[in-house]
């Protein structure tokens, strides 16, 4: 099973894509995660991607797309769930013909729907570890003892892109680019919706049945 996990920032798409690994067996593509990997490699694709991190830059899709490729050549006989790519209509595409040439298809197209109001108090209340990743909500996800994470008892940060000006940037080149995904995945008869406007153990039952119910049509 191939699937796609996609919505605006602060959705809980990381959240949900670790709970649905552990859940299904999934082999998890997150793009920060392959990213900070290639670059800690320090191989020349990792160098290349350093130097567009470094200046808040978005990856070119050409590189991207070989991270891609490269990650598909190790796990294309397992269950893999992308978690946060495609960012736009061309990755999607591209995707598509990458999957394809290993005789592979994409499932389920699955976009976590949350309204601006509401992303907009979760991503200027979140907070992570430095140290595990974990990530928090002083509003409706709070770590046992402020301001501690609760795993490793690391003290908690703020992402300095947390901030309401550039959340609201954002949240516009979501809509910009990202949104088009809906479109395109309804095109292709993957696309399912699910509302992330609830508890993470609530999002995850909605999402399993949607997963559920792919595997039972198998």
């Amino acid at each position: 099973m191939m699937m796609v996990l996609f919505g605006p920032p602060g959705a809980g798409k990381g959240t949900q894509a670790d709970l649905l690994s552990q859940k299904y067996n999934f082999v998890k593509f997150s793009m920060g995660d392959i990213l900070r990997e290639e670059m800690a490699l320090k191989s020349s694709m990792g160098t290349q991607l350093k130097k567009y991190v470094n200046r808040g830059m978005l990856a070119p899709d050409e590189i991207v797309l070989r991270l891609v490729e490269n990650f598909l050549l190790k796990h294309q006989d397992s269950d893999i769930l992308f978690d946060g790519f495609p960012r736009n209509v061309n990755q999607a595409r591209n995707l598509h013909k990458i999957v394809n040439r290993f005789g592979l298809s994409l499932d389920i197209a699955l976009e976590m729907h949350l309204s601006e109001k509401e992303l907009m108090q979760r991503l200027v209340n979140r907070m992570y570890c430095p140290n595990c990743g974990r990530i928090y909500n002083a509003a409706t996800n709070p770590p046992k003892v402020e301001g501690i994470c609760d795993a490793c008892g690391y003290t908690l940060e703020k992402r300095r892109d947390d901030d309401e000006n550039i959340i609201k940037k954002r949240l516009e080149v979501y809509a910009e680019e990202t949104r088009n995904l809906t479109h395109f995945y309804q095109s292709q008869n993957i696309y399912s919706r699910v509302n992330a406007n609830q508890s993470q153990a609530e999002v995850l039952k909605k999402i399993s049945k949607i997963v559920d119910a792919h595997i039972d049509k198998k």
